[in-house]
């Protein structure tokens, strides 16, 4: 089991143990509801529902031309694929942040060549990502993740960037986080 403390987090050289920088204030509280969702394909997706279905739910707020977003959408695929039928639920859940971005058409193409084939929605006005802590927990980026166990609690949050085996721009980090995330879903299902 992962143990997470506040404040300044960093990976361990030596150990490949990864911790967020941001948002682990919100580990152990309720996961909030998800709302002002606008469902392109696979939803709604309740968290209620989930919590009495005993799923287990990755989320993972993305944009359509983010870097990152791109980067870290087959790791993704991967866990839908790997955990689907153990009980987890991915969902994906667009921010805009143009005009051009709240463009159903444009997320639901985006979401097509990431291969995403899990629920997607659009958050047009932000309610759902404001309620997880967008622009307060979370002040660098706006492409966050969270794990929500079975009994509906914030047991994982990647804190923005990327996510993803074989790593990114921040390649240990990026690395550290994905495996991580294997062990607490390993944990929970």
């Amino acid at each position: 089991m992962l143990v997470f403390v506040v404040g300044t987090m960093t990976t361990s050289a030596s150990t490949g143990e990864w911790t967020p920088r941001e948002g682990t204030e919100l580990i152990g509280s309720a996961a909030p509801k998800l709302e002002g969702i606008e469902w392109l394909s696979g939803g709604p997706v309740s968290l209620a529902k989930a919590r009495d279905d005993g799923k287990v739910v990755l989320m993972r707020f993305w944009l359509t031309e983010c870097p990152y977003c791109t980067a870290t959408a087959p790791a993704l695929n991967e866990m839908h694929e790997r955990y689907g039928e153990r009980g987890l639920t991915v969902v994906g859940i667009h921010h805009p942040k143009s005009e051009r971005a709240r463009d159903h058409e444009l997320v639901r193409a985006a979401a097509g060549r990431m291969g995403f084939e899990f629920a997607v929605g659009i958050d047009d006005q932000w309610k759902t990502i404001r309620a997880y802590g967008v622009g307060t927990a979370f002040r660098n980026f706006t492409s966050v993740s969270f794990l929500i166990d079975k009994a509906g609690a914030i047991r994982w949050v990647h804190d923005g960037g990327e996510f993803h085996r074989g790593g990114g721009q921040d390649h240990q980090r990026c690395n550290a986080a994905f495996k991580s995330l294997l062990g607490e879903l390993d944990s929970l299902l």
